[in-house]
């Protein structure tokens, strides 16, 4: 089965990052891929900072499509997720200072 090739560019839409606490940063990847899938989130970029005793952090990049605050309520609800929250940095740009 291919995948369909969609006709906009993520750039066109606006983006925002999540951030997760994990308990487990490899099993809460896979399962904030599938919820992702499962929801049709549009996924942006991730990055994964694992931790100390396989705890460690996420960050997603997703399409702000307006679904975001269920969006976070289901990934707080994953096992592997000890907390989510906006990133204080969502919507800036890479080429953009941050104001500490």
């Amino acid at each position: 089965m291919t995948t369909p090739i969609r006709e906009t560019h993520a750039c066109e839409s606006p983006r925002a990052e999540l951030e997760l606490a994990t308990r487990d940063a490899l099993g809460a990847l896979r399962h904030v891929a599938a919820c992702l899938a499962r929801r049709s989130h549009e996924l942006l970029g991730l990055s994964c900072l694992p931790g100390p005793a396989g705890q460690g952090r996420l960050v997603v990049a997703v399409a702000d499509d307006g679904r975001l605050e269920r969006l976070l309520a289901e990934l707080r609800a994953l096992p592997e997720v000890s907390g989510a929250r906006l990133s204080r940095l969502a919507g800036a740009s890479l080429t953009e200072p941050v104001a500490a």
